[in-house]
């Protein structure tokens, strides 16, 4: 085998060992599983990401307004309330965007809604 060969198979083969390696990598990555232990019992909570991970805040009772932090961030959400509880685009509880039921939960609302919440109510419809 000439020298240029043996170069061009050593090359060859390193490439493949790496190219092999950052597959295996991308492979065992994963996102972040959703921690259903952050959202007690008896609170409506929300995350800032779909699939319940990310920034979160819970609330337990009616919010005339969520805050600053959690204003027009909201991407999934659990209720745990045993109650109803509507979700408000602004706040005072104005412009209800819909409401969920006792344990109801969405991993990811729909576009529409998406980062909107400004205001929630419990015990309470639409």
């Amino acid at each position: 085998m000439s020298r240029i060969g043996s170069i061009s198979s050593r090359l060859w083969t390193a490439a493949a060992a790496l190219a092999l390696t950052a597959g295996t990598v991308f492979l065992t990555a994963s996102p972040a599983a959703a921690d259903y232990t952050q959202c007690p019992s008896g609170s409506f909570c929300v995350w800032e990401q779909s699939s319940y991970r990310g920034d979160f805040r819970h609330y337990t009772s009616s919010n005339p307004n969520v805050g600053d932090y959690m204003n027009d961030r909201m991407t999934s959400y659990w209720n745990r309330t045993g109650k109803t509880v509507s979700v408000y685009e602004h706040s005072n509880y104005v412009g209800c965007m819909f409401t969920v039921a006792p344990g109801g939960s969405d991993a990811a609302v729909a576009s529409h809604f998406n980062d909107k919440m400004t205001s929630l109510r419990v015990g309470s419809g639409c």
